[in-house]
């Protein structure tokens, strides 16, 4: 088990190496830092670097201190509290350690009381948003339902594009792995029908930087990344936001409008990938002119490796409708797909997706396989698991793609034998423990290729079973 201490500790240990042992402040800091490492403490969220010259307080203390002080006057000093909060959002950009320390000290409800204060002050409402979402990236605990009903009366009441962005990036960090604040959020404020305002009516619409914010928040929405809860609604509200909110023909119309702009579009994309958890929707955005744009962006966008990776995971999540795997093969989309993929095939997280991609589109389908061969797929699988030892993603996904497009056309597996892909494969095998071996070996078997099986249960010796 991981031991932790209390900052107050670690404050005490480098105030004793200082008084006592007579150290200079940055040598008991680094003398308390190795004793801790050594005992096999976890430093993490311990703020190292403090406290200053002359006393036990750290600066970010002081910092919240006089902002405490600042808004308890009668009459507050804007320049003063600005300057307050600044160096808060500083302090918190650092790392988890600060924010933490920052926390304990009362900085959340400090700057929900400054945001109310200044809710009609536009540059220092701004720096409330800023400071905010430095303190809860990576921290959204904290938030309260105070706060939370907050942000939706300044997203509402406020047209200003930098504050309706600043208050998107502030939700985005709120419900990034925290099931409760989603929930929140989803059920108690309307969230989707916010976003959906948003992305609806000008002037919002036409910003790219809402938009962007848009997306992102939905993506965080619909993730199920919150460990603590037995089980997410992040399907619930995929669903919700598609067919509710209208979700899949705001985001495909965007495409249209934003199609020169990169930075939109690679937000737009993994965001319809998200929602695509249903048959229909696939099939949806498919008839939308999803699949089709996708294609113009891998024809015009080949050499961007944000775009083509963001098109892969659309085509991946498209390709679990069969009907859309059979509209790929009417088209130029597998020599598109193919050439993408080999112009990239050296960027690891792009051949783990073109990869998905590709045994996706041929599972079940072997028109498709065949294509994809007929385009040298199969040599630049081969490839890619040379160039990719010990990526486990990345083996997985190629492993995968080599059984899918195999398992109804046995007559491709001489592409992938001649190209020394058995080797390859026993090979990662032995390599790692952290090898992919089931892909392996499902690869592996439908090849033809000499594969051990292990079989998991074999019935025998167990406990007694009554009907």
């Amino acid at each position: 088990m991981v031991k932790v201490i209390t900052q107050e500790t670690f404050d005490a240990v480098v105030k004793e190496n200082v008084e006592e042992f007579e150290m200079e402040l940055e040598e008991a800091r680094k003398d308390a830092i190795q004793q801790f490492v050594a005992q096999g403490v976890d430093l993490t969220n311990i703020v190292t670097n403090g406290p200053g010259e002359g006393g036990q307080t750290h600066s970010i203390v002081v910092t919240l201190t006089n902002l405490s002080k600042q808004l308890d006057n009668e009459v507050l000093e804007d320049a003063e509290v600005m300057k307050s909060l600044e160096e808060l959002e500083k302090e918190c950009n650092i790392d988890l350690a600060h924010r933490i320390m920052a926390e304990k000290n009362g900085a959340f409800p400090l700057i929900v009381r400054c945001l109310k204060h200044y809710q009609k002050n536009s540059d220092l409402r701004d720096q409330c948003l800023k400071t905010m979402a430095s303190l809860i990236q990576g921290y959204p605990d904290i938030v309260t339902h105070e706060g939370i009903e907050l942000l939706c009366t300044v997203l509402d009441e406020d047209s200003s594009l930098s504050t309706v962005t600043l208050v998107l990036n502030v939700l985005c960090h709120s419900c990034r792995m925290h099931e409760n604040n989603r929930e929140s959020f989803m059920a108690n404020f309307k969230l989707a029908a916010r976003i959906r305002k948003l992305l609806e009516s000008p002037p919002t619409r036409n910003q790219a930087e809402v938009v962007v914010k848009c997306c992102q928040l939905i993506r965080a929405v619909v993730s199920d990344d919150d460990v603590r809860v037995e089980f997410g609604r992040a399907h619930e509200y995929a669903c919700m936001i598609a067919e509710q909110e209208n979700g899949l023909e705001l985001l495909t119309s965007l495409l249209t409008e934003f199609q020169t702009e990169k930075t939109v579009i690679s937000e737009l994309l993994p965001t319809l990938s998200r929602l695509a958890v249903r048959n229909e929707f696939c099939q949806k955005i498919v008839e939308l002119g999803g699949l089709e744009f996708v294609m113009d962006v891998l024809a015009k966008y080949y050499e961007d490796k944000e775009l083509v990776e963001s098109s892969f995971f659309l085509i991946k999540s498209l390709a679990g409708n069969d009907d859309v795997k059979r509209e790929v093969s009417k088209g130029n989309a597998v020599p598109l797909i193919a050439a993408a993929l080999g112009r990239h095939k050296c960027v690891t997280s792009l051949a783990e997706m073109g990869c998905a991609a590709i045994g996706a589109l041929c599972l079940r389908t072997p028109d498709n396989a065949a294509a994809f061969v007929a385009n040298g797929v199969g040599q630049l699988v081969v490839d890619i698991l040379k160039t990719h030892k010990l990526k486990v993603g990345v083996e997985r996904q190629a492993s995968m793609a080599i059984r899918n497009i195999v398992s109804r056309r046995k007559d491709l597996t001489t592409v992938f034998i001649e190209a020394g892909v058995e080797d390859l494969l026993q090979t990662a095998m032995k390599r790692s423990q952290r090898a992919p071996t089931v892909e392996i070996k499902a690869a592996l078997r439908d090849l033809g290729c000499h594969v051990q099986l292990h079989e998991e249960w074999t019935g025998k010796g167990g406990a007694n079973m009554t009907n």
